[in-house]
């Protein structure tokens, strides 16, 4: 059977869910209608049998975000191994990775504005969903495989042991601040609450109370509202997001309506970019990760706390 390039399979199920969603209608000028049980952007996450057919395609890149010694044991073939430790600046480990450093990193494997990318991990996303912020964060959007390693491997499909040649590339990072945010521009949208912005703590509902503390204060922001990142999948393994419909009454319920800004945070900014992908992928804009999260807030003695 000849394999689709991935990014013809993307637009094609991108065309589709557009298509479904207007509902044929012949009317131009009329506003597209929001169909609640399909994601507005459903090329951002990749099922296993779509990559599948996709892995000849030469612009492909599959980025491996697991442990080294898992994917020497066996990987989807094609795939390239990147450490996800290099996802946060390695001396400080709070913020995000340096511009320079990064694009050494992934250049290394052979990244480029050029190439269709899809990164993976375990299964439940969270090294996946960070990988594809800080891509975003430094201009370029790539995807997620569903499910991960985990779904891959129960659908039965190939897998190697055999890491590929990689051309190395000149990846240009080019910063989009929009997406990112810092703890000052937390702490006036805190102290000043505004119905458009909303203030997300993806954290457990324990460490939201302060009941679990993992750093010199427990608590949560103050006006944060609490959605625990795991809500966004399954509980069925292996793990996948759930329906668009059903992830839309979670946020509606939390206090988040579209057009609203929401502004993300966990305890390292890994959680808080999985629930932004997601709320990237269900249409919302205007999406910023504080990536100093809980340990810079918690650890600040200036910072005000709620419990």
């Amino acid at each position: 059977m000849k394999k689709l390039s991935l990014l013809a399979l993307l637009v094609i199920a991108a065309l589709t869910t557009a298509l479904v969603a207007c509902g044929g209608d012949d009317d131009d000028d009329a506003p597209a209608a929001t169909d609640p049980n399909a994601y507005t952007r459903p090329q951002l996450l990749v099922d296993a049998a779509q990559l599948y057919k996709a892995l000849s395609d030469p612009n492909l890149v599959i980025v491996d975000l697991r442990k080294k010694e898992s994917y020497d044991a066996g990987h989807i073939p094609g795939a390239v191994w990147y450490d996800s430790a290099f996802l946060k600046d390695p001396d400080d480990k709070v913020y995000v990775i340096g511009e320079e450093l990064f694009a050494e990193k992934v250049s290394g494997v052979g990244i480029d504005d050029t190439k269709t990318v899809v990164a993976y991990d375990d299964g439940n996303g969270l090294s996946a969903t960070r990988f594809w912020w800080v891509l975003w964060y430094y201009g370029q959007e790539g995807s997620v495989l569903n499910g991960g390693f985990a779904k891959w491997q129960k659908d039965g499909l190939a897998l190697s042991k055999e890491a590929p040649a990689v051309t190395k590339t000149a990846f240009k990072a080019a910063v989009n601040d929009e997406v990112i945010c810092a703890l000052d521009y937390v702490a006036e949208k805190s102290d000043n609450p505004d119905p458009n912005v909303v203030i997300l703590d993806v954290r457990s509902p324990a460490e939201y109370t302060g009941a679990d503390v993992r750093a010199a204060k427990g608590g949560h922001v103050p006006n944060a509202v609490n959605l625990d990142w795991t809500r966004s999948l399954t509980e069925a393994q292996p793990q996948v997001w759930k329906p668009a419909a059903e992830l839309r009454s979670q946020f509606a319920d939390a206090g988040i309506q579209p057009g609203a800004q929401v502004i993300t945070y966990c305890q390292t900014g890994v959680r808080a970019a999985h629930s932004l992908f997601t709320l990237y992928l269900l249409g919302y804009d205007g999406l910023k990760n504080f990536d100093g999260s809980w340990q810079e807030w918690g650890n600040n003695k200036d910072t005000k706390i709620a419990r």
